[in-house]
């Protein structure tokens, strides 16, 4: 049993040498210090802790060199980049350690990025020169190689981290360690819709798609904007730029396929596409699409699709869609298909299918659909439908409907419906006009208005403050009962009615239908004038034979309010009857309707026409004040 504990015992002994040489090398921990050490006795002391056998050329290195250094859990790799510099090389084979001297050293930066709180090395912090635009990303261990020229200016950027700058002298030396700090100020929340923040995952996507990966860690870390006159690029990953083209302004930008920029200062052009991770001032254009995450002053122009993340002031025009996130001032979009701008003014939306805006100034036209969230101050025309929150519109022309929810428009027209909350003009539509306060003329099958001072024309018209709605039933000279029902306004409302007079004796049933105009003039509060135009078809009880007989009346009538809403009305009538000849048997319809005993008006040379004054008296009910 003893025998047995003592080999588990000596089991990670004999299997260490094995493990080690399984290691990187470089990336064993050591703890090391020297204090004008001779260098070779450095390098030894170093092997020996890290578990591993140096092989060089003795000439490459100058005895006389000593070493000072301090190394507290170190990697081994830290370590010697520490003592050497860049002007060696350190390569690995088995449990080897190759040192070699480089001819020709590069004017390199090397060393290592930390964040001091943790002691962690910190990996993906990019590490750039602002002069010359050359970049690089540290890897898993911290470590950075940069080409450096004198003078450089060298940026250490890393999400979250505030930037770090180191100037570059020739007294710099070539092994840095950098310190980053975290930001202590938080980015501030963008607020999006739904359909934005479906987009912008979109826009990742395509950004993701045409950089490398070291550039989208680029487009995260490196809070800088960087200016240049010119780019040309075949891709974002092949351009002047380098890997830095997402953090680049450029005056002009020429690129064959795809372009990546912080932004643009004048003019930039695509044989596909555009992206742009800051502002666009000037023109841009692109053969399929331009994708921009802030701002837009200018024109924007392409073969299919045009985003804006932030407000445009200018122009887009696209074969299929416009996206924004804002517009700002006298701002036009132009789209084959779409236009979505969810905040802001945009004074021109014109698309094949639909617009959507916050604010419109002048005009939205689309061929199925516009929608103005905030305010509309001009013209909606739609093919179907047209929709606005608040606004001031001048109209609203659709197809099929138009709806103002808060706020004026002048004029409407539709084929099936309008509503408006305030109407100052003109409301035409095929079926349904509905508006909360109207001053002007609604026009259509069904017409309704909470306040009203204008007009209604249509079947049935309604309004609950400023119009006129009676039902009424009265007897006159033809026949006994007869029931109206009238809707509008007193300027001109409509009348429908019915009436009959009971068969008795020989004579048979007749009844009446007909519809016609009126107008009403209050006088007080008690008393008031009707004047009816009204036209009706007689019908015979027997002889439906589908002719013609016509009963035209003129009746004006004095109203007098009996109490509450019922009154009493008294008048005299004007009355025209187009008679049919008298039947082959001997048939005559004139004497059921034309009254005998009431004064005759002589109308000559017209045997089918008579004409008589009448008399009327009727109960009204008024539903509207």
């Amino acid at each position: 049993m003893k025998t047995i504990c003592l080999l588990l015992a000596c089991l990670p002994c004999f299997f260490a040498p094995f493990f080690l040489r399984g290691n990187d090398v470089l990336l064993r921990r050591i703890e090391v210090s020297f204090y004008q050490t001779p260098i070779k006795d450095a390098m030894a002391q170093i092997a020996q802790k890290g578990g591993f056998e140096w092989s060089y050329n003795a000439a490459i290195l100058d005895s006389r060199q000593t070493v000072t250094l301090v190394a507290k859990n170190q990697t081994i790799g830290e370590t010697l980049h520490e003592m050497f510099g860049s002007a060696y090389t350190f390569k690995q084979s088995g449990n080897y350690l190759i040192l070699k001297k480089v001819k020709r050293p590069d004017e390199k930066l090397i060393g290592y990025v930390r964040d001091p709180r943790t002691g962690q090395k910190m990996s993906n912090v990019t590490v750039y020169d602002r002069t010359t635009l050359r970049s690089t990303t540290t890897d898993a261990n911290g470590y950075y190689e940069l080409p450096v020229k004198p003078n450089s200016q060298i940026v250490i950027a890393k999400l979250a981290y505030r930037d770090t700058l180191l100037q570059v002298s020739s007294q710099t030396p070539r092994f840095v360690k950098i310190d980053i700090h975290i930001d202590s100020v938080p980015a501030k929340a963008e607020s999006y819709t739904f359909l934005e923040s479906e987009i912008n995952k979109a826009a990742g996507s395509l950004e993701r798609i045409w950089t490398s990966s070291s550039q989208f860690l680029t487009g995260l870390n490196v809070k800088d904007s960087l200016q240049r006159r010119f780019q040309f690029s075949l891709l974002p990953t092949i351009g002047t730029n380098h890997v830095l083209s997402g953090k680049v302004i450029n005056e002009v930008s020429i690129n064959a396929v795809v372009g990546y920029s912080r932004g643009v200062r004048g003019f930039e052009i695509a044989g596909l596409g555009n992206i742009t991770r800051g502002k666009v001032v000037g023109f841009q254009g692109a053969g399929l699409f331009n994708e921009v995450r802030e701002n837009v002053e200018g024109v924007q122009l392409s073969g299919f699709y045009n985003r804006c993340g932030g407000a445009v002031r200018g122009l887009q025009a696209a074969g299929f869609i416009n996206l924004a996130h804002a517009a700002r001032g006298a701002s036009v979009q132009l789209a084959g298909g779409f236009n979505l701008t969810p905040s802001g003014h945009f004074s021109v939306q014109a698309a094949g299918i639909a617009n959507q805006c916050d604010t419109a100034t002048i005009l939205q036209a689309a061929g199925l659909y516009n929608w103005a969230k905030s305010e509309l101050s001009g013209v909606q025309a739609a093919g179907l439908f047209n929709a606005a929150w608040h606004g001031k519109a001048y109209a609203q022309l659709a197809g099929l409907g138009n709806w103002m929810r808060h706020g004026k428009v002048r004029h409407q027209a539709a084929g099936l419906f309008n509503l408006a909350d305030t109407l100052r003009g003109m409301q035409l539509a095929g079926v349904f006009n509905r508006a909360h306060k109207l001053r002007g003329l609604q026009m259509g099958l069904i017409n309704s208005a909470g306040e009203i001072d204008g007009m209604q024309i249509g079947l049935l018209n309604f309004s609950r403050k400023g119009g006129y709605v009676v039902l009424e039933t009265a007897s006159n000279e033809v026949q006994w009962a007869n029931l109206a029902f009238k809707s509008g306004t007193p300027r001109l409302y409509t009348i429908f009615t019915a009436g009959c007079t009971p068969a008795h004796d020989t004579r048979p049933l007749v009844w009446s239908y007909g519809a016609g105009f009126g107008a009403f003039r209050r006088f007080n509060s008690r008393i008031g004038i009707s004047l009816d135009l009204i036209h009706r078809q007689i019908e015979v009880e027997g002889q439906n034979n589908l002719k013609f007989h016509a009963w035209e009346q003129i009746l004006p009538a004095l109203e007098i309010r009996v109490w509450g809403a019922w009154h009493l009305a008294l008048g005299v009538s004007a009355n025209l009857y187009i008679a049919e000849p008298k039947r082959a048997d001997g048939f005559d319809f004139k004497p059921l309707v034309v009254p005998s005993n009431f004064p005759k008006i002589p109308i000559h040379n017209a045997p089918q026409l008579s004409a008589w004054a009448g008399a009327y008296a009727g109960i009204r009910y008024q539903f509207s004040r």
